[in-house]
């Protein structure tokens, strides 16, 4: 496309190129999509935050972290802001990747005046998390709600994983029941969360519970979860008197 409009007189513009750079990244083509911004370059036309948002998550996805450092920095230097996609687009890679320390960002994204997304709020909480960093996460998550920010289902449950992941239960059951209180409703995968959590620190009764609650409004368990209960019955970590109670309000209610 590119060529043919060239041969008719008719120059690329920033829209072209960060099209044809978008067609080369959903390719997997990444060298050539890389080629074409420094194209860009040679011919002074100034890519815009769309054109680096796009290549940034092709290097992603081809896990190219470094490139998409790289490249994130350059679009700062000419002086393009990056905005909250950009940023959404770096954290995710950096937490793929392993990299468990996104607050740099998020400071610079606060400096730069960008509000941070569900989706973006979702990925640093989950980091943080993962990182055993559960206090950081709780005070984001705080300060989240401090500021009039809603957080919807996936958020709460990648706290409440953080939280059952530290062994802090109690916390999780009450964030559990603040996230009703507030009018978001637990799905599946809330529930066989806090499940998992109960059965991983040894609170069986307390799993059961959660349980009959989650069958109750029409929920199942997922395939881990059945597996974790399976595990305990086959296990000599039960009574007798539990494993009965284990089968009788498990298997039952799923229909085992």
């Amino acid at each position: 496309l590119k060529e043919i409009m060239e041969r008719n007189g008719c120059q690329p513009d920033v829209v072209t190129f960060s099209t044809i750079i978008n067609g080369y990244c959903k390719r997997k083509n990444i060298d050539k999509a890389v080629n074409m911004l420094q194209e860009m370059s040679r011919k002074g036309i100034a890519p815009n935050v769309f054109t680096y948002n796009t290549l940034l998550d092709g290097l992603r996805k081809a896990n190219k972290l470094q490139h998409a450092c790289k490249y994130f920095k350059e679009m700062q230097l000419h002086g393009i802001v990056p905005d909250v996609i950009g940023y959404a687009t770096l954290f995710d890679g950096l937490h793929k990747n392993g990299h468990h320390d996104p607050m740099a960002l998020l400071r610079e994204m606060h400096n730069n005046g960008v509000a941070p997304s569900i989706m973006l709020c979702n990925i640093l909480l989950d980091s943080l998390c993962e990182s055993g960093r559960v206090k950081d996460a709780k005070d984001f998550f705080s300060n989240l709600l401090s500021k009039g920010l809603k957080p919807n289902c996936t958020m709460y449950t990648t706290m409440i994983k953080g939280l059952c992941k530290n062994r802090l239960m109690s916390e999780a059951s009450e964030l559990l029941r603040r996230m009703e209180d507030n009018g978001c409703f637990p799905n599946s995968r809330t529930y066989n969360t806090i499940i998992r959590g109960f059965i991983l620190n040894s609170e069986l009764q307390n799993a059961l519970c959660y349980h009959d609650i989650m069958v109750n409004r029409g929920f199942e368990a997922e395939a881990e979860t059945m597996f974790l209960f399976m595990d305990l019955l086959s296990s000599d970590q039960l009574s007798d008197s539990s494993k009965e109670l284990l089968q009788k309000s498990f298997f039952v209610g799923d229909k085992l």
